[in-house]
């Protein structure tokens, strides 16, 4: 029986062009990837990696996206930036509009329901509507209405979406978990310098006045995802995590992809033994995972015995 592994990215903005670095590194190893989860700017590399386009493909489509292709002004008042062109971007690196049926890989994204604070697992309809959903992160991007639903970014609950690649069927289940560090959250960051309305757009971002509004999202939204991922992974732990840590990269830091998939590889290649044994170690018989599962459950009872005494 063949061994199936899933594969959990995280959001974190432009840092998730790192998982495009550890893509990298398993297709390097010849460790498969049978069906794919993600949350924010882990979903979109995932959605992409599921229509079956390779890593290296994918890093060419990183390198070529500007700020000038996504940045525009929202006009519902939900946010701070429109999401017309990313829909139109995502639909260039996915070929079209396919829905989930259509990938060559199975493919789940995270979203959060605003309105009933419920972890919304999307796995069917339009991708592009998915992922944008997955990718709407308050306050910077509006909320997407998704079948009645009011839905936001999925790293509000759910940062790194190992236990939904499990439910998925997955046999072995390798996460992937970009760290944010924004210790001086309040401090402006440098204007990169450049000319045309590329160096404009970055002014805007990095110069306006709501900078800080948005640099303390994402610090409190890297504070809440590492305990959320923290309390997860007391529940039901992936058999491998790959944390990526990246110092200096901001939310639409997308002109660092050198750093981003360094960083990615890198971290990957640390743990080369554990890829290689979780490809190649077989799967337990049916009667040690029944032992297994048996033995779990005798400990829990055991152990609510004892407390109860």
């Amino acid at each position: 029986m063949t061994i199936q592994i899933g594969l959990a990215l995280s959001g974190g903005g432009a840092k998730g062009i790192a998982h495009i670095g550890v893509l990298k590194v398993l297709e390097e190893t010849h460790v498969p990837v049978h069906m794919l989860a993600g949350t924010s700017m882990g979903g979109v590399v995932a959605a992409v990696y599921a229509t079956g386009c390779p890593a290296v493909e994918i890093e060419r489509l990183a390198r070529s996206l500007r700020l000038l292709d996504i940045v525009q002004r929202d006009r519902t008042g939900l946010g701070l930036l429109g999401r017309d062109k990313i829909a139109q971007r995502l639909r260039k690196a996915l070929g079209g509009d396919p829905t989930f049926d259509q990938l060559k890989l199975p493919l789940a994204l995270v979203a959060v329901d605003l309105e009933t604070g419920e972890e919304v697992v999307i796995h069917e309809g339009s991708v592009v509507e998915g992922v944008l959903a997955t990718t709407a992160l308050p306050p910077v991007f509006p909320p997407l209405r998704w079948q009645n639903r009011l839905l936001i970014d999925g790293g509000v609950l759910n940062p790194v979406p190992f236990d939904v690649v499990r439910r998925m069927g997955a046999d072995r289940v390798i996460a992937v978990h970009t760290l944010h560090d924004l210790s001086d959250v309040l401090e402006t960051e440098p204007v990169p310098g450049g000319r045309g309305p590329e160096a404009i757009i970055r002014l805007l971002l990095y110069r306006s006045r709501w900078t800080p509004l948005v640099n303390i999202s994402e610090r409190s939204l890297g504070i809440m995802s590492r305990k959320l991922v923290e309390q997860r992974m007391q529940e039901a732990p992936p058999d491998l995590m790959i944390e990526v840590p990246l110092k200096g990269v901001g939310l639409f830091d997308l002109d660092q992809v050198d750093a981003c998939l360094k960083a990615g590889e890198e971290a990957a290649r640390q743990h080369l033994p554990e890829l290689i044994e979780l490809r190649d170690r077989p799967l337990p018989s049916r009667w040690t995972r029944w032992w297994q599962v048996w033995r779990q459950k005798l400990s829990g009872r055991t152990i609510a015995h004892h407390v109860s005494q």
